[in-house]
């Protein structure tokens, strides 16, 4: 067990990898797409540390990024108690400090308190109308990446062992799911521009 606790460590840091969110880069503020999704537990239903808003049961949370330009996952974290932390203030605990300085995210509104500096918001002051539907796009790919890391039995049923394991398993479906978009299973590309009024899904011309 331990062995191939070690082999799933060992591929998950070779795949998943923060400086990917560069790939294609023309030199947006913006790399990535961020975004906090909550798996059911069957145990914990009296323990608020663990209650989920999302879905209004006990829960585990995790934090995934994706290249807005290719899609890649390029940063995961947790599990986190959603409970206790909201999908800002897991935020602000890691991957805000790996931005560069003048590196922002797009994310809901969920990331406001972090709007305009670090995160680019519909709710935010510098939001533009004309790009809600590319919001809606790029939010549309996280929850199509949700989806598949649901495809798993151990994520879309009521976890029932201990929240150690819930995050062994976690790494491995993650790892899965890059693997699997590598290998002809991609997500849609987005077509974005800091210095574009518009954006929208389809290949960069």
């Amino acid at each position: 067990m331990i062995l191939i606790l070690f082999v799933v460590v060992f591929l998950l840091l070779k795949q998943i990898i923060w400086e990917n969110r560069y790939a294609n880069d023309i030199g947006n503020d913006c790399l990535v797409s961020v975004d906090g999704t909550d798996f059911p537990l069957a145990w914990g239903s009296n323990d608020t540390r663990l209650y989920s808003h999302k879905f209004r049961r006990p829960g585990l949370r995790y934090e995934i990024a994706l290249c807005l330009l290719t899609g890649d996952i390029v940063w995961s974290s947790g599990p986190h108690l959603p409970g206790l932390y909201n999908d800002l203030q897991i935020f602000r605990q890691e991957l805000i400090h790996l931005l560069d300085d003048d590196e922002r995210v797009e994310a809901d509104d969920g990331y406001l308190g972090e709007c305009p500096n670090k995160c680019k918001c519909p709710g935010g002051p510098d939001h533009l109308k004309n790009r809600e539907r590319l919001n809606a796009i790029q939010r549309n790919r996280h929850e199509t990446v949700n989806e598949r890391f649901k495809n798993f039995g151990c994520m879309k049923n009521k976890f029932r062992h201990d929240i150690e394991k819930h995050g062994q398993c976690f790494n491995c479906v993650v790892l899965l799911t890059q693997l699997e978009i590598w290998e002809g299973a991609g997500l849609f590309p987005i077509r974005y521009d800091d210095m574009l009024d518009d954006f929208g899904a389809g290949l960069r011309i």
